[in-house]
C-alpha cells in the first residue's frame, strides 16, 4: 500500500513514519507539512492511503479532502476528538487519536485491506455517538436498528438508545451490506433479526434477538427483506 503522511508537526510526522516502517506491505511515498503541497502530491502521486491531520494552519484536513481529485482511503490523525463525527461523515476509513500505538495503527490499516477485499463482509465497522460531553464508539455489530424521528437519529443497541449526528441517508451509505432500509425512517441489522412475521397490508413485523422492541416494514422494506433472505410468499 502506497502511503502519504500529511502532518504539520515534525515529531508526530517522524513517529508515524517510524511506525509505518515496522509494518509490511506499506510504502511511504511522500511526507507533507503544508496542506497546499499535500493536495498537489496526493493528486500527482495517487497514493492508496493518506494519513491526514486535521488542524494544518490556514487549511484544515477537511479542506484538503475537498480539494483532492484522486480517490484514496483517508485515515485522520488528530489530538482532538470533536472532529470524529465530521470525519466519518466524510467517509474516513478510521480516526486515530494521538497518541496512538502500533497496534491501533495496524487496526486502521486492516480496515483498508478489508475494503479492498470484495468477498469479505464488513461486519464490524464503527459509529460515533455523542452522550453529553463524551463520545461513545459503537460497533455496528451491536446495533439492532437505527431510526429517525423529530429530526433525531437513534441507534438501538439493546441496553439503550444512542443519538447520532448523521442522517439515515448518510449512515446507510456507511453501514455494512447486512443493514437493510426497511422503512423511510428505519434501518435494521439483518444479522440480529430473530423472527419475521406477516403483518398488515403486505408488510412484515420484525423481531430481534434478546430485544423487546419490534420494527414494522414498509412495502418497499418488505421487498428488501424478501430479497435479502430469499423469502417467497408467506401465508
Amino acid at each position: 500500500m502506497r502511503v502519504i503522511i500529511v502532518e504539520d508537526e515534525a515529531p508526530a510526522r517522524l513517529k508515524l513514519k517510524m511506525q509505518l516502517q515496522q509494518l509490511e506491505d506499506v510504502s511511504l511515498i511522500a511526507e507533507c507539512d503544508d496542506p497546499v503541497q499535500a493536495i498537489e502530491k496526493i493528486n500527482n502521486l495517487k497514493p492508496d492511503i493518506v494519513f491526514l491531520d486535521i488542524e494544518l494552519g490556514e487549511l484544515s484536513g477537511f479542506d484538503v479532502l475537498e480539494a483532492i481529485s484522486h480517490p484514496c482511503h483517508v485515515i485522520f490523525t488528530t489530538a482532538y476528538s470533536q472532529y470524529a463525527v465530521q470525519a466519518f461523515e466524510r467517509r474516513a476509513v478510521d480516526y486515530l487519536l494521538k497518541p496512538f500505538d502500533l497496534n491501533r495503527l495496524h487496526q486502521a490499516l486492516s480496515r483498508v485491506v478489508l475494503k479492498h477485499t470484495p468477498d469479505v463482509e464488513q461486519s464490524d465497522s464503527q459509529l460515533i455517538a455523542k452522550v453529553g460531553d463524551k463520545m461513545h464508539v459503537l460497533q455496528t455489530s451491536d446495533i439492532y436498528f437505527l431510526s429517525a424521528a423529530q429530526g433525531m437519529t437513534l441507534a438501538q443497541c439493546g441496553d439503550r438508545d444512542y443519538h447520532l449526528d448523521l442522517s439515515l441517508e448518510v449512515l446507510f451509505q456507511q453501514l455494512p451490506s447486512s443493514f437493510l432500509r426497511v422503512h423511510r425512517n428505519c434501518i435494521v441489522n439483518s444479522k440480529l433479526i430473530s423472527q419475521i412475521e406477516k403483518w398488515h397490508n403486505g408488510t412484515f413485523l420484525l423481531r430481534f434477538k434478546e430485544l423487546a422492541a419490534t420494527v414494522t416494514t414498509s412495502r418497499s422494506g418488505t421487498t428488501a427483506i424478501k430479497k435479502y433472505f430469499g423469502i417467497g410468499k408467506m401465508g
